[in-house]
């Protein structure tokens, strides 16, 4: 008996030293497959730590450009690429910032946009604005009569094309090449027949692009006036549209109906005050057009350049420096000389890289660079 108790007793201590083992051996690799598990999560948070650290970085340079701190910025950024190379946000802030410090462009510029396209080639941000980099490299070759034109049209075509095979109905790239095909001339990389395609593409996906590609394609001389005023009654008034109504106004010489058409746009959304801007350019256009008018022209310009600078929202300080430089070219024509170079300090003061161009900066070179473009700046009309 007491045999058979020893043999039952042993046997039951080798089932249960196996079931000791199994369930150590279970546990063991449930174990380790938590501690793999907690590994990677560790590296993916280290990773999204690493992420968001350098995107705040790159935003708070953008920040420091919006404030007019354009060195700074510039300098933050070459500090973050010194650091680690492969950050395509970096790289397109960068070419942003140099852009802005040089309006006509840089090689540096165009380098940093390219690394950044090629870092992330999906990233329909880059790609638009790399496709707008060339077209003003084309504009570039355009003003300058050189034999380089043929060339970047067709690059600009062909990055705006790459950015509507990430976004295929992304509206400000086609009607890029709207413009482009439908207004230069043959001999330049211009083609009705693709601007034509490009137009019923717009007008099957966006009305309001539709709208104004459709316009390109009609015949010179269309009253602009007219066309926009029958497009909001039958689709009614947003910012957009009345901001082409009064852009059609001040071409008709009529800038009480541009002004009328801004207040609107103003009411509905008050970022649009930078239209007070295109109602000072109209009386500054007049003096150059004639300069016998400066007398009655340039003190209307000055009220709606006043008028700008005291609008909410209160204008960043690029915008705000600008239109002091717009106020100095005033004082200097109206041969105030001393007031002029005062307010240009002022102006270099708040942003001294301010654009010194007759054209008001389009809002685009202020969003963030983690957000898309949706701004469209035509590089054939004053407005």
């Amino acid at each position: 008996m007491k045999h058979t108790t020893n043999l039952v007793n042993e046997f039951n201590l080798i089932a249960v030293s196996n079931s000791a083992i199994k369930f150590i051996r279970n546990r063991g690799i449930q174990f380790t497959r938590i501690l793999m598990i907690a590994i990677l999560l560790m590296n993916f948070t280290a990773v999204f730590s690493s992420c968001n650290k350098n995107e705040k970085e790159v935003l708070d340079a953008y920040k420091l450009r919006t404030q007019g701190k354009v060195d700074e910025a510039k300098a933050m950024l070459l500090s973050i690429l010194e650091e680690d190379s492969t950050i395509a946000m970096a790289h397109f802030e960068l070419a942003r910032t140099l852009n802005y410090m040089n309006m006509m462009g840089s090689d540096e510029a165009t380098n940093a946009l390219k690394q950044a396209k090629k870092l992330e080639p999906d990233n329909v941000i880059y790609a638009y604005g790399y496709a707008r980099n060339c077209f003003l490299e084309a504009y570039k070759a355009m003003q300058m009569g050189g034999g380089d034109v043929n060339k970047w049209i067709t690059k600009t075509c062909d990055e705006f094309k790459n950015v509507l095979d990430l976004e295929s109905g992304y509206p400000e790239a086609l009607m890029y090449l709207v413009e482009i095909y439908g207004m230069l001339p043959e001999n330049m990389g211009g083609d009705k027949a693709k601007a034509e395609e490009y137009t019923r593409q717009l007008e099957s996906t966006d009305k309001f692009f539709g709208a104004k590609a459709r316009l390109v394609m009609m015949p010179e001389g269309t009253d602009m006036v007219e066309y926009w005023n029958k497009y909001i009654a039958e689709n009614g008034e947003d910012c957009k549209s009345l901001k082409e109504l009064g852009v059609a106004s001040l071409f008709a010489d009529d800038i009480d109906g541009a002004k009328k058409s801004f207040e609107k746009a103003m009411a509905i959304n008050k970022s649009q005050n930078i239209r007070i801007l295109d109602l000072a350019r109209f009386h500054m256009m007049k003096v150059m057009q004639n300069q016998d008018a400066a007398g009655e022209e340039l003190p209307k310009a000055k009220e709606y350049v006043e008028q700008y600078l005291n609008s909410k929202p209160e204008p960043i300080p690029p915008l705000h420096a600008y239109a002091l430089g717009m106020m100095v070219k005033i004082k200097m024509f109206s041969g105030n000389q001393e007031e002029g170079e005062k307010l240009m300090e002022e102006a270099k003061s708040l942003d001294p890289y301010f654009s010194r161009a007759f054209g008001i900066p389009s809002l685009a070179t202020f969003e963030p660079p983690n957000k898309p473009n949706h701004h469209f700046t035509s590089f054939f009309s004053p407005y």
